[in-house]
């Protein structure tokens, strides 16, 4: 009850990032909380440094006796000041000093009785011892400076000629020397460092053999011969065991004989996962060590394998108990893993459902836009071909009511035409193939001949019915105002070629110039392009 207060009161100033440093720390080394957070701090929570400078020779000791040092010098500054208040107040009178010492006593001691007239002069020699220890613990501090400085530069020197030696090549050159040695047949060596060994072991609950090895012992041989034998091999080779083991020369099997507090080598220790408690996280602790074995080989490889396996009987119901909460956790986490994945496939399957609404409906509304534009277009092209047609029947009526007016005035003056002595008699091919002979006055115009062509289909009309659309009297009716008649023919005479495109020259002039005067045979060639 006693280690938990203390632990709950170790671990009760330290943040989160504090406490994972120590746990990492504590996991790796086995070391008392204490003794962990000290180094730690030391290291500034470095867990990296502070583990390897843990492992350092002596770095512990020095640590605890640097403690007790700075300890020291606090008493040397206490007694100092002490003494300098004294040497202040040596004028004072005997007798106010011996009260005042009486009264320090008094309030000492919490009581009402007081202390005797000498107390005064042992606690003026008690002032003294810490003055006369600090030199000598000056010299230590320096040597064990020295000492560190001088290791650190050898290591560094050793590490520049060799390289920093990986602990999977020191396990692969362990189990090369025991093959060697003592055959193929041997436990499956866990290859990695100690740590990763623990890892592996409070990961899936199992046991750590370890194996702290001496070549220079002389039941070195007997020892390896004993790991080699069949039985021990049949007994270590089963899947709860993690068989780990290096030689004392290696840093690693150093610290971990150290930690065990094993003294007698070849040695084998087993470490097993120990129940978390209230704040202290879970990891391993040495369950038993094989003391002294027989020195026959067959001898101690019988006792090595009654070892293990009485070890293991005597944690197995812990060891179920264990593997239990850790079946159970694994099945919580993998519920909840299920859990999670099932919630995330709904939600995957919600969020595409929610997609290929938006799709649609995204998509309705662009067929919905692009049938309305397309109503839009065919009501606008509607509309602009009822406008045209509309426009080509207004402009069809006023032609018609045009070629009416012109057929008009030219019935007025052909009285004139037929009565003229000299005029010109010309022959007139129609576009649709028909002939027509008729007399124009000299001093027509060629814009006479071009009406007179234009007004040929009402004038059949006139003189078939005798009647117009306009009424029956054919001089009442006028020309459309504003409208301006495009003619869509040309009237060309043949031989000799010529176009008669001026309708404004007399009929005299433009037939004379090509002598045709006074007959001509004219055709009505239609134009393909409109006039300008």
């Amino acid at each position: 009850m006693a280690d938990q207060h203390t632990n709950d009161k170790v671990l009760e100033g330290l943040s989160d990032s504090q406490r994972q440093s120590l746990h990492e720390f504590s996991q790796v080394t086995n070391a008392n909380l204490e003794l962990a957070v000290r180094v730690l701090a030391s290291r500034q929570w470095n867990t990296q440094q502070a583990i390897q400078m843990y492992y350092e020779p002596g770095y512990a000791d020095a640590l605890q006796k640097t403690d007790d040092a700075q300890e020291a010098e606090k008493d040397v500054s206490e007694g100092l000041r002490r003494r300098g208040v004294e040497a202040s107040g040596s004028g004072r009178d005997t007798q106010s000093n011996v009260r005042g010492a009486e009264s320090s006593g008094h309030n000492a001691e919490g009581g009402s009785r007081r202390k005797p007239e000498g107390s005064a002069s042992r606690r003026s020699q008690f002032a003294i011892t810490p003055l006369l220890v600090w030199p000598f613990v000056l010299m230590l501090r320096l040597a064990m400076l020295a000492a560190s400085t001088l290791l650190r530069i050898l290591g560094i020197q050793r590490i520049a000629s060799s390289g920093v030696p990986n602990q999977t090549t020191i396990t692969n050159d362990f189990e090369h020397y025991f093959e060697a040695h003592y055959g193929l047949e041997h436990p499956p060596f866990f290859h990695g460092t100690l740590a990763d060994a623990r890892t592996a072991a409070l990961r899936d609950q199992k046991y750590i053999v370890m194996v702290l090895w001496s070549k220079e012992h002389d039941d070195a041989d007997v020892f390896g011969r004993a790991l080699a034998h069949p039985d021990v091999v049949a007994c270590l080779t089963q899947p709860q065991f993690i068989v780990w083991a290096d030689d004392l020369t290696q840093l690693d099997a150093y610290a971990a004989a150290s930690d065990s507090g094993a003294t007698h080598f070849p040695s084998i220790s087993v470490l097993g996962p120990r129940a978390a408690s209230a704040g202290l996280p879970t990891r391993l602790e040495l369950v038993a060590r094989m003391r002294n074995g027989p020195h026959t080989a067959n001898a101690m490889a019988q006792s090595l394998v009654s070892f293990v396996t009485r070890v293991v009987a005597s944690r197995d119901s812990m060891t179920r108990a264990m593997q239990r909460e850790q079946d159970e956790r694994d099945a919580e986490r993998r519920l909840r893993a299920q859990q999670n994945a099932a919630y995330e496939a709904s939600l995957a399957r919600d969020q595409e459902r929610d997609r290929e609404q938006r799709e649609q409906s995204a998509r309705a509304r662009e067929q919905e836009i692009k049938a309305r534009e397309e109503e839009i277009k065919a009501k606008e092209e509607q509309d602009a071909e009822e406008r045209r047609r509309r426009e080509e029947q207004a402009v069809d009526e006023q032609r018609t009511q045009w070629r009416w007016a012109k057929l008009a005035q030219i019935h007025k003056e052909n009285a004139t035409e037929l009565a003229s002595a000299d005029a010109a008699k010309l022959s007139l091919r129609l576009e649709n193939g028909r002939r027509i002979v008729h007399s124009f006055a000299r001093d027509s115009t060629m814009q006479r001949v071009f009406d007179f062509v234009e007004t040929r289909d009402v004038a059949d009309e006139w003189a078939t019915k005798g009647v117009t659309p306009y009424g029956s009297d054919l001089a009442q009716i006028t020309a459309p105002a504003g409208y301006t008649h495009t003619y869509e023919f040309a009237l060309v005479s043949q031989f000799p070629r010529v176009v008669f495109d001026d309708r404004r020259a007399t009929l005299h002039n433009a037939l004379s110039a090509c002598g045709l005067w006074p007959s001509a045979v004219l055709i009505a060639e239609p134009l393909f392009e409109p006039e300008d």
